[in-house]
């Protein structure tokens, strides 16, 4: 990648940066050598994760939480994840226009993104998209993920922080939750907390928590009502001692190695199945004469996939 592509990054030129992630979102031939390339680059900055069920308020709190942070005059880039449609693969909602934010300041950059078939929360690239806003020197990466609720869990992968945004409806459901979405959480915010059954889900939380104490770090209950700002700074404020908690207790060191190794097995698993499929070309045929055969009388998944790894 020439010099000056990554002085423009480190400038923050908006059409360098969205070229680079349309090259990483449409997997063009060199979007490998564009992430090599930017791998010496990144690493500075602090990723944070806000997910959780759909209608609890997440783009609310996310553009709150940006206000705060350009007080503070740090640079903010946001991915927020938008489900996408099964048939095109696009996103279904799109831009996002509930972000009241001056996204014409050159400190702050937003990136909406299909899922594009991913199951858990993030599209496939959304993560090397991060690594193009680390590498361009943003302070704080924010991923908004799609409200699928227990599989979103992938998150935990991606950030340093994981919010997970509940409302006092979710009450009900936290038995089901646990098992899930409900255990990444390093702060848990019930957003819309002026409604009825606040306090209860706060109650169900805390209970939650002294049952399954395995951490040196509590996990935060936080009340907020996103709509007005009520608790952002709050929010603001622990999301920044759970970064120095990170940092004292060198987690954020494993966090980064977890994140290199999962990389790793990711480039490795896509490049296995890519070149599996595109060389035997017999597979196709294989595959369609079973497919004639009545469904009864057809090899089983198991002998069928053990037969064509022998082709």
């Amino acid at each position: 990648m020439p010099t000056e592509i990554i002085q423009k990054l480190r400038d923050k030129n908006t059409r360098a940066i969205s070229k680079l992630i349309s090259v990483v979102e449409n997997e063009e031939n060199n979007f490998h050598d564009v992430i090599s390339n930017l791998y010496p680059h990144i690493g500075s900055a602090y990723r944070i994760g806000i997910t959780g069920p759909p209608g609890a308020g997440k783009s609310t709190i996310t553009d709150k939480l940006i206000e705060v942070f350009r007080k503070k005059k740090k640079s903010v880039a946001i991915i927020a994840i938008d489900p996408s449609s099964p048939f095109t693969g696009g996103s279904i909602l799109g831009d996002r226009i509930r972000f009241v934010n001056d996204l014409r300041d050159p400190n702050l950059f937003f990136r909406s993104m299909s899922t594009r078939g991913a199951q858990g929360g993030l599209s496939k690239s959304a993560k090397h998209v991060a690594d193009i806003f680390d590498a361009s020197g943003f302070d704080i990466i924010i991923f908004e993920t799609v409200g699928v609720g227990q599989v979103e869990i992938d998150v935990i992968e991606a950030v340093d922080t994981v919010i997970v945004t509940l409302v006092p409806e979710s009450g009900d459901d936290i038995q089901m939750m646990k098992s899930g979405l409900i255990e990444i959480a390093d702060l848990y915010v019930i957003n819309k907390s002026d409604r009825d059954g606040a306090d209860n889900l706060y109650a169900s939380l805390n209970k939650f928590l002294q049952f399954n104490k395995d951490n040196e770090w509590t996990p935060k209950i936080l009340k907020t009502v996103a709509l007005n700002g009520l608790g952002i700074k709050e929010l603001h404020d622990n999301i920044l001692m759970h970064k120095d908690f990170l940092n004292r207790e060198d987690i954020s060191i494993k966090k980064n190695n977890d994140r290199y190794i999962k990389s790793v097995k990711s480039f490795i698993t896509d490049k296995l199945n890519k070149d599996f499929w595109s060389t035997k070309t017999n597979i196709k045929n294989t595959l369609d004469l079973e497919l004639k055969l009545d469904s009864k009388k057809r090899m089983p998944p198991f002998k069928m996939a053990a037969k064509i790894l022998e082709l």
